[in-house]
């Protein structure tokens, strides 16, 4: 009697009894669990892939890399992107495009403090108005001037609108504050212009008005040609086509800027090779999660699943099909019996010395593999729709399912212990009497 223990008899039984349910929650968790990391390896390695491709289909990163020399520094700085085409460009650079800038240095505090109306700045056929009324000093004119902007417009010679306006300043000359207004554009058009009329006082406050930086257009002639071309920006975007020209200096007489844009064969390889390395990594991830296993490798936690199977086939099936009327062969790009890919470097050269747009309109194109790549694996990613994500809700499921059995078998252990806690307390007190009576015969 001195071994009989309710305590560790009731625990023993009340473990018996879920045994069972213990071993059957048990596997579904590991299984659960597998799947759990399988799923956060193939998305990381998903995310990892299209955020490798995407970024070799930017505005400023493309596949095909072009470079770009020229014949003497201290002229400009140029860039080409991948829609440049080879070629040899000459140009003259006559005058560098200025912002024209204004002072007025008898203007006073006191001068803002006692003007009223309307101040209306117009610069390039747009204006800008400043009420007057409530400024008190030159600073609070300044912040005004500042705080507004003209609407934009667009540079023939620039891709892109910029925004046109005017910046004030305070500086001191000679202990001396003064007003200084300048374009925020160079070019002849963006003179600055002060329109008082609509002042009721103080109109003739800007009389002092000083011409510090004459607003000039860049100008410049093209190869032997005389005929001279200007643009209010030093930046040329559309002077060339897939070539940014950043004019920073003027050439001789004679002397032209001669720029030589040509392909990089060794950038576009590694560009390409980026891309193979990405997809070999993807497909290396996808192949471990659906092995099916044998004596020494492991069996995959999505081995037998067929909608994460069909990822590997659509890729795949991708690389085979036909973009910018070429397929990956036409670059020396190979699938091997693993369905890596390896890269020709050799036959690559050869079709960038043929036609290297070609490459471009393969990889970057409107219609090329990466955005119908891109664009496939959103049916894994989407955030609302995708496959990866009706699966996460689908393991999530089956973890509240788990938590739930795991919490009635608990309830379950908790019953069974205290009935037969309860049972053996009882017997052990039954067998405590009997042994006080027979000891008293004894």
């Amino acid at each position: 009697m001195s071994d009989f223990d309710p305590t560790t008899l009731a625990t023993q039984l009340a473990g018996y009894d879920i045994l069972a349910l213990q071993t059957s929650i048990q596997t579904q968790t590991t299984t659960l669990s597998a799947q759990k990391k399988a799923l956060t390896a193939l998305r990381t390695a998903l995310t990892d892939f299209r955020t490798a491709i995407t970024g070799l289909n930017s505005s400023s990163n493309n596949v095909l890399k072009n470079t770009v020399t020229m014949n003497q520094e201290g002229i400009a700085s140029i860039t080409a992107s991948a829609s440049a085409r080879k070629g040899t460009y000459s140009l003259n650079v006559k005058q560098l495009a200025s912002a024209q800038q204004k002072s007025y240095s008898d203007l006073t505090d006191e001068d803002i403090k006692n003007a009223t109306g309307t101040m209306t700045i117009n610069l390039n056929g747009e204006s800008l108005d400043i009420e007057m009324d409530d400024l008190k000093s030159l600073s609070d004119f300044a912040s005004a001037v500042n705080k507004a902007d003209f609407p934009s417009a667009d540079d023939p010679m620039t891709s892109t609108s910029e925004q046109n306006g005017v910046t004030a300043s305070l500086m001191r000359v000679d202990g001396k504050v003064q007003l200084m207004l300048s374009s925020d554009q160079s070019g002849e058009k963006y003179d600055i212009q002060l329109d008082t009329s609509a002042m009721t006082s103080g109109q003739d406050i800007f009389a002092s008005e000083a011409l510090i930086t004459k607003g000039k257009d860049a100008k410049f002639t093209l190869g032997d040609s005389t005929q001279e071309y200007s643009s209010s920006s030093n930046t040329l975007d559309n002077l060339v086509d897939g070539v940014s020209i950043k004019l920073t200096g003027t050439t001789e007489d004679g002397k032209p800027l001669v720029i030589s844009v040509d392909t990089d064969a060794t950038g576009t390889q590694e560009q390409i090779q980026a891309f193979i390395d990405a997809y070999n990594t993807l497909k290396s991830t996808i192949s471990g999660l659906t092995a099916t296993g044998n004596s020494t490798d492991d069996r995959g936690a999505f081995a037998g699943d067929a909608s994460i199977s069909s990822l590997s086939n659509d890729l795949s099936n991708m690389l085979r099909k036909t973009f910018g009327d070429e397929n990956m062969t036409k670059f020396g790009i190979t699938s091997d019996k693993d369905g890596k890919l390896t890269l020709d470097k050799d036959k690559l050269e050869t079709q960038l010395k043929a036609d290297p747009q070609s490459v471009n309109n393969f990889f970057n194109g409107n219609n090329g593999l990466i955005k119908a790549m891109d664009k496939s694996l959103d049916k894994y990613l989407n955030t609302s729709t995708g496959l990866l994500k009706g699966r996460q809700e689908t393991l999530d499921r089956q973890q509240r399912d788990i938590d739930s059995k795991t919490e009635k078998m608990n309830t379950r252990y908790d019953s069974s212990y205290n009935r037969y806690l309860k049972q053996f307390t009882q017997l052990q007190k039954v067998m405590t009497q009997m042994n006080n009576t027979m000891s008293m015969f004894s």
